[in-house]
C-alpha cells in the first residue's frame, strides 16, 4: 500500500519569502506552477523578496546588491514570472522600504488563484 498525498487545490495559502531571488527565472516559474497547482481556488501566493527600484536609497541598493540570490529583480521582473498563471487583476504588489531597520527594500506580491 503506497500512501502518497496529492498537493492538488489543497492550500489555502503558499508563502515564498526569501527565495525567488536565488532563482533564475525557469526555477522561479516552476515555482509559481508548483503553488498554483497545490492552491484551491481562491488560494493566495505571498511572495516577500528584496527588490530593485528606481527611488531606492542606494545604500540599500548597495546592500541588496551584496545579496548571496544572483537573481534579484525589479517589480516588473518579479511580476513576470507569475503572469500566466495569476493573470491580473488576480496580482498584486507593496514595495516597502521600511521593513528593516537599515535601508532595504522589499517587495510584497500577493496573487490569487482564480476560482
Amino acid at each position: 500500500m503506497t500512501n502518497s498525498l496529492t498537493y492538488r487545490e489543497y492550500f489555502d495559502i503558499v508563502v515564498v519569502f526569501g527565495v525567488l531571488h536565488h532563482l533564475d527565472d525557469i526555477e522561479a516559474e516552476k515555482l509559481f506552477k508548483l503553488a498554483h497547482t497545490a492552491l484551491k481556488p481562491g488560494g493566495r501566493l505571498v511572495a516577500v523578496e528584496n527588490c530593485y527600484t528606481d527611488n531606492q536609497s542606494p545604500i540599500a541598493r548597495w546592500i541588496i546588491s551584496k545579496d548571496r540570490g544572483q537573481n534579484v529583480r525589479d517589480e516588473k521582473g518579479y511580476l513576470n514570472l507569475g503572469y500566466n498563471l495569476f493573470p491580473p487583476p488576480h496580482t498584486s504588489c507593496n514595495i516597502r522600504h521600511d521593513l528593516l531597520r537599515i535601508p532595504y527594500t522589499h517587495i510584497i506580491i500577493e496573487s490569487i488563484k482564480p476560482d
